[in-house]
């Protein structure tokens, strides 16, 4: 058993931050970096820049970041993991690359980084992840070995973060005049973003109405007033309100901003308000000027008693959660089931962005007419080939996703045979044509010059030595039946070799995903197969082929195996059920018949997840025989099937 205090496979945290100037001559240079390619002015950044000159040109975040890299250093020596805690920023000293470029030289391979934002947004997590990316490409032009990066979850919610913000409050309104305590109201501030950045924000089905970003937020307000009313016995009216506003005053905003908001309630006779910032980390200028400055002296000019509550900042109980959330990030990646930590509804956030999530403005260019794929990466490389790796992957989900919704959404009761497969007794319904032309015209969008292969008649040559092998319905005969096991599935090849595997399947909720060396994963939840059983203990999916003279032979071999495993399953869809394999529900799985539309998806991901794969013993997978298990269980069922002629009819 590994100690529960083990980091591995991580050997070093990044602690990735905005940045900011440390004195008079670096406001507009440090302004210059945080608005570049947007043509601002010179003079406009000098405006913008009184903010900090008002204190002395400093920005307190680069103190603030000190405190909490030492509070983490200090948390680590004394409670574990025995980890090196590193220190970058996006916009200013020390710069990101710059860290990473000493990470490399101290032979750190494995990084998790953890970002001082700790919500869904394009700037809070996105934008973050670019900027690793885009760091990475500078090392790889100059010949470095690239670590590789995973950033940790959000976490808005933990413990850790919200117990110290709830304490914050209960504080601030101690400090209230003790004849307008009970009547105060609670603004819970965050930073303002634009609607569409927040509509956007978070996974797709979070998008629309403030996203993931106003809903955690949401989240995290009504958990720390439910605790203050328990910790007080009174209940104090919140809202969640707004500041920091920087954009084009015809670009809607989130609002109300927090000076409106005390307008408001002094307009309402409320007798005083504690403002409370939990959209921040730390005490930053967001923090010093909006609120200590701007806010309250509109508070003093209303005459309406206002106090501020603390941020985070370096709190032991927040390094504590930090600490928490490297070892449960660990014990994933190493398979460990290790029962994350949340407090609110909305449970514990996603290791691994999904598609679709947080997109950034430059998402919706246009380029000769075609829809430009988003690159969605929470594990960050920086190679040419992960680049394209990670294009593909996100066209791929991106059309099993539409397809897969079409298909659920659009099946009628009456489906309507448009043609036969290779008897009258296995149908291919309109809605199979239908699927592949979808995801074939989605294709031909986005990447015009590659090659299609596809189960119903798609096949594109290309020219770019990319190859899409898609099965619109695996498991058609399920799908006609109105049977949950079927799925969209779409494999990516390059010379030949799958660099990408995606299976969707919609009535599960399920997507299972692999990146040729990067690992599988269900949903957010990487996968690993089960150590491997004796075979008389293995449960082995199968399936049968659409001939009946091939199901009464594989039905033979079915005769002479089941007695000697634990049992067998037929699914009615080799693509999950190689994920299944993936996944352990299954010890085992083998086939004859399949073609390469129906595993090439679910061979990687059942391989990146741990197994292995293959054909007769010595030869790969085919049309002749597909079998996928793990180490130890492979070997002794592909000789059992060689020896009871399974590769044959």
């Amino acid at each position: 058993m590994r100690d529960a205090l083990d980091a591995t496979p991580y050997d070093a945290l990044l602690l990735l931050s905005f940045g900011g100037p440390e004195g008079p001559d670096e406001v507009v240079p440090f302004l210059e970096n945080v608005t570049r390619g947007r043509g601002i002015p010179k003079e406009r950044l000098k405006e913008v820049g009184q903010h900090y000159f008002l204190f002395g040109g400093v920005s307190p975040i680069n103190d603030q970041n000190r405190a909490l890299l030492d509070a983490l250093r200090k948390d680590f020596a004394e409670h574990g993991p025995d980890l090196p805690v590193y220190w970058g920023n996006r916009n200013w000293g020390p710069y990101l690359t710059d860290t990473l470029r000493e990470m490399v030289a101290d032979g750190r391979r494995r990084v998790l980084v953890l970002a001082t934002s700790a919500y869904a947004s394009y700037s809070g997590c996105r934008q973050y992840r670019e900027d690793l990316a885009g760091a990475l490409a500078t090392l790889e032009g100059e010949g470095l070995e690239l670590p590789r990066i995973d950033k940790l979850r959000h976490y808005f919610n933990h413990p850790g973060f919200i117990e110290p913000m709830t304490e914050g409050v209960l504080k601030s309104l101690a400090e209230l005049p003790e004849d307008v305590r009970a009547g105060a109201h609670i603004a819970f501030t965050t930073h303002s973003i634009p609607d569409a950045a927040a509509d956007t924000s978070g996974p797709v089905e979070a998008h629309g109405d403030g996203g993931a970003y106003v809903r955690q937020h949401l989240d995290v307000a009504r958990t720390v007033a439910d605790a203050v009313r328990e910790r007080t016995g009174t209940d104090h009216p919140w809202r969640l309100v707004y500041q920091s506003r920087s954009g084009a005053p015809h670009i809607p905003w989130l609002e109300p901003d927090i000076c409106d908001h005390l307008e408001e309630l002094h307009g309402a006779g409320v007798p005083a308000v504690v403002m409370a910032p939990i959209g921040f980390v730390s005490d930053h200028m967001e923090v010093l000027y909006d609120l200590d400055t701007e806010a309250t002296a509109k508070a003093a000019e209303l005459g309406l008693p206002v106090r501020r509550s603390a941020t985070v900042g370096a709190d032991p109980r927040f390094t504590a959660a930090i600490r928490d959330l490297v070892l449960e990030r660990a014990a994933t990646e190493r398979g460990e089931a290790v029962p994350p930590c949340a407090l609110g509804t909305l449970g514990p956030s996603h290791d691994l962005c999904p598609v679709g999530c947080c997109p950034g403005p430059h998402t919706q260019a246009r380029r000769r007419g075609r829809r430009q794929p988003v690159r969605m990466r929470s594990t960050v490389t920086a190679t040419a080939n992960d680049e394209l790796k990670a294009e593909l992957l996100e066209i791929a989900l991106d059309a099993a996703h539409r397809a897969g919704a079409f298909l659920r959404d659009g099946r009628p009761d009456d489906l309507g045979v448009a043609a036969t497969k290779s008897s009258a007794v296995d149908v291919v319904t309109e809605m199979d044509i239908a699927s592949e032309k979808l995801i074939t015209g989605l294709l031909a969008d986005v990447r015009p010059d590659d090659g299609v292969l596809g189960e119903e008649g798609a096949d594109i040559r290309g020219s770019s030595g990319v190859q899409w092998v898609i099965d619109p319905i695996d498991g058609t005969v399920n799908y006609l039946y109105g049977l949950p096991s079927w799925a969209v599935s779409i494999a990516v090849r390059k010379d030949g070799e799958t660099l990408v595997g995606v299976v969707h399947v919609p009535m599960r909720g399920e997507t299972y995903r692999a990146v040729l060396g990067q690992g599988a994963y269900v949903n957010d939840r990487p996968a690993r197969v089960r150590p491997a059983p004796d075979l008389g203990l293995a449960l082995v999916g199968t399936g049968f082929g659409y001939l009946a003279d091939r199901r009464t032979r594989q039905a033979e071999v079915v005769g002479q195996l089941i007695s000697q495993v634990r049992d067998i399953r037929r699914g009615g869809s080799a693509a999950i059920d190689l994920c299944d394999v993936a996944t352990g529900r299954l010890d085992a799985y083998y086939e004859r018949g399949l073609n390469p539309w129906d595993y090439a998806a679910g061979d990687l991901i059942a391989r990146e997840a741990g197994a292995l794969t293959g054909g007769r013993p010595g030869e790969p997978l085919s049309t002749e025989l597909t079998v996928a298990a793990p180490p130890g269980l492979f070997e002794p069922l592909q000789a059992r099937l060689d020896e009871l002629g399974a590769w044959h009819d």
